[in-house]
């Protein structure tokens, strides 16, 4: 038997998702905002999409350069997603202070984390207001892959609301194969 349940404890129980690390920079200022908000729109062309609240720093910067990189996480970059979701790229240098390696991408402005072990260039063609947050709707550019990264390497988070009234952010590695489609 179900029953019905305040909102944000039902919505704390689907499963854990994804976490990145998504770059950006317009006229010399570049920043990392950490971001669960992602989402494929078309396979044709291949569109994906970010959610950021406007009152980010990188909220400005990429409505303003149009361009972002979605940077995949491992386990080496677990500080930095801590990191980039604590700090405001208003006030430190996120680069830095994650001790990251900003390196030219090849078909927009926004820099390439050297760390990630796979980086996604995209050009935004739309971005679209819901609710607290703008999506910001990318066409998939250019590709970039360290040698020998699997899908199977990258990182899950789940947020977690303890009993305590603190919230936790849990890593997980991708899973066992427990059935096909």
């Amino acid at each position: 038997m179900k029953r019905e349940t305040p909102i944000e404890e039902g919505l704390e129980l689907q499963p854990i998702r994804p976490v990145y690390l998504v770059s950006s920079e317009h006229n010399g200022k570049k920043n990392i905002i950490s971001v669960g908000m992602f989402a494929y729109f078309s396979g044709k062309p291949t569109l994906v999409g970010i959610g950021i609240a406007p009152s980010r720093f990188s909220y400005g910067l990429i409505h303003k350069s149009k361009a972002y990189v979605v940077n995949v996480v491992d386990e080496e970059l677990m500080e930095a997603v801590k990191i980039c979701g604590e700090n405001s790229g208003r006030d430190v240098d996120k680069f830095d202070l994650a001790k990251l390696t900003a390196i030219p991408a090849s078909r927009v402005s926004a820099p390439l984390i050297e760390e990630s072990p796979l980086n996604i260039e995209c050009k935004v063609v739309q971005d679209v207001e819901v609710g607290d947050h703008v999506w910001f709707i990318g066409e998939v550019l250019a590709t970039h892959v360290r040698k020998g990264y699997g899908w199977k390497d990258g990182l899950l988070l789940k947020w977690v609301h303890e009993d305590t009234c603190m919230e936790e952010g849990l890593y997980y590695k991708v899973g066992e194969k427990v059935g096909i489609y």
